[in-house]
């Protein structure tokens, strides 16, 4: 299973998404929650480093990606703080989508002390 995990702090400035393991829907190489989930951890990457390339960072971001591991850490300026909130509340909402899809391949956690998704729209609960 995937599970995957997001974390905001606006008094800090750091947004982070981490997910880990493999969904086990079909062989490695051949699974579609697996090739989802990674297209969205991905992009939630290279936004992050578009964002720092772009002078929108306070510091370098931290980004890991290994085997079975896709961790994603930044820390945006004050004004670009919303943006990359967005970013992370649209990967959040990919990875629940698939994970209503694909029940039991996928969780995605709410984080101790985090009181709330990255949602800013849309309904989201």
């Amino acid at each position: 299973m995937i599970t995957a995990s997001f974390e905001q702090s606006r008094e800090k400035g750091i947004l982070s998404m981490e997910l880990r393991g493999h969904a086990g829907f079909a062989e490695l190489g051949k699974d579609p929650v697996c090739a989802g989930a990674s297209v969205l951890a991905m992009t939630a990457a290279q936004c992050v480093r578009s964002m720092e390339q772009a002078g929108r960072l306070q510091k370098k971001a931290h980004i890991l990606i290994r085997g079975g591991r896709v961790l994603v850490t930044a820390k945006p300026k004050e004004e670009s703080f919303d943006e990359a909130r967005l970013l992370f509340w649209a990967v959040e909402t990919g990875l629940r989508l698939l994970s209503e899809a694909y029940p039991g391949y996928i969780q995605v956690k709410k984080e101790k002390g985090r009181g709330k998704k990255f949602g800013v729209a849309c309904g989201d609960d």
